[in-house]
Parts: C-alpha cells; structure tokens; sequence
C-alpha cells in the first residue's frame, strides 16, 4: 500500500511460513483462495488482497482465521493474474505500478467472489475485510455498494480529498498503527471527521499505539506490546464481524 499519495510501498514486514487450510479454485477466471468452517453457515466474508498479492501466506493466515471463526472466507485475485509487488522490484517504479491497481475498481472481482459464495457456498449474508490495498477496497466496497452487512478496512481507505470519503452504506471498521509511517495519522484524522460529519450508519477508528502499517497480519509478536496490539485488532474484527452478521 501506499499513502494517500501512492508514492511509496509498505514493507512486506515479516512473511509467515503457513500451510494454509483451504483450497484455491477459479471463479470466472479469477484465481481464488477458498476456506470453510467445521460447521455449515450461511455466514461469507470476501477478503481482499495487500500489495503482495493473493499467494501471500500472512493474508492466507487471516482468511483461515475468519473461517475457523464461523465464516465461509474467499480471497480472490484482485489483481487477475497482473503480478503484486515484490519487496524485490524498483521502489522507484511503485507510483507507476500502483495506477494500474485502482481499488476502487474492485467490483467485478468482488461480484464473482459475492456470486460464488451465494450460488455455491449459500451463503446469505456477506462482509468484507481488507488489508493495507485491500483496505482501500473495503472501503470502496461500503461506499459504493449494498450487499455486505459490513467492513473491516485494515490500514487503507479512500484517499482523504474524495468527497465520498465519510459516506459509509454499512458499518465499518477502520484499523490502524500510531506508527504508520505509510497511512499518517493527520490522514487518520481527516478520515474521523469526514465519518462524522457524513456517515449516517455504525463506524468506528482505532489506532494501535505504537505499531507500524501492517502490523495485524505482517508483524511478529517481538514483545508483549506487539501481542496485545495484534491480537487486540485480529479480535476486534471478529467481533465486528460477528455483530453486524
């Protein structure tokens, strides 16, 4: 992800070594990355991607979670098949590589993973939860559509000079690091206010003292701070989920 400027990537932080539980399928060309609860439920949750692409074991990690938690989880391909960033590639050629990823275009992708869980999996009702890129795309997702219930938005959202920036259709939930050095907290702000002033459903902003952009799915427990920081967000998501579902 990048500020609200687009100009820098996040780092990769650190990348887990996970097996991962679900199975990955194609859904109208669209690669997908599939996970399901012990129990049936007609509970889905459409996870988005960060910039390190759908294969990103930590991103795996969280759609494993959510669906260990009660939830039918589906994280698509956002990118369809264009490669993610690399920590490999050219800081210098990110501005240029992220105009192609716009998440506010998500839609299409986003109605094939909608379509799949309702037609295949049953599922009636539906949320989103995104992360760093992904985050923007949940927030896109509020903003501009109708069938989720809501959204949790981990470090992304709209950038802060679009006027739908505060024009939520269900609730959301925003997280993100004190230490942000990609999301700053002035931009926090804006987004608090223009919420609001505009948002006439459920939201909520929090920031975690002290940890950097990625941190709830990118981040080692170094400490007791980074694990109460961690597992204090992941929780919080569930609990969104669970209230609004």
């Amino acid at each position: 992800m990048a500020n609200a400027n687009n100009e820098t990537p996040c780092c990769i932080g650190d990348r887990l070594e996970y097996g991962c539980m679900g199975r990955e399928l194609k859904v109208g060309g669209v690669d997908m990355y599939l996970a399901t609860p012990k129990t049936p439920t007609k509970k889905g949750v459409v996870v988005y991607i960060d910039v390190y692409g759908w294969q990103m074991p930590n991103t795996r990690y969280m759609v494993d979670m959510i669906a260990n938690n009660g939830y039918v989880a589906i994280l698509p391909d956002a990118y369809e098949g264009a490669e993610p960033w690399s920590p490999d590639r050219d800081r210098s050629t990110f501005l240029e590589w992220i105009k192609t990823k716009d998440p506010n275009k998500i839609h299409t992708v986003a109605d094939a993973a909608v379509g799949y869980l309702q037609q295949e999996c049953g599922v009636e009702q539906l949320g989103c939860v995104g992360f760093c890129w992904g985050g923007r795309a949940v927030h896109a997702c509020l903003v501009d559509r109708t069938d989720f219930k809501c959204g949790v938005a981990f470090y992304g959202m709209r950038s802060i000079d679009d006027e739908k920036l505060g024009l939520l259709n269900a609730p959301g939930l925003f997280v993100f690091g004190g230490k942000d050095s990609v999301i700053p907290l002035d931009q926090v702000e804006t987004l608090k206010t223009e919420l609001k002033k505009s948002c006439k459903v459920e939201h909520h902003v929090t920031v975690y003292e002290g940890m950097p952009h990625g941190f709830a799915h990118r981040k080692k427990e170094e400490n007791d701070k980074d694990a109460a920081a961690i597992d204090g967000a992941r929780l919080e998501m569930l609990k969104w989920l669970e209230k609004y579902m």
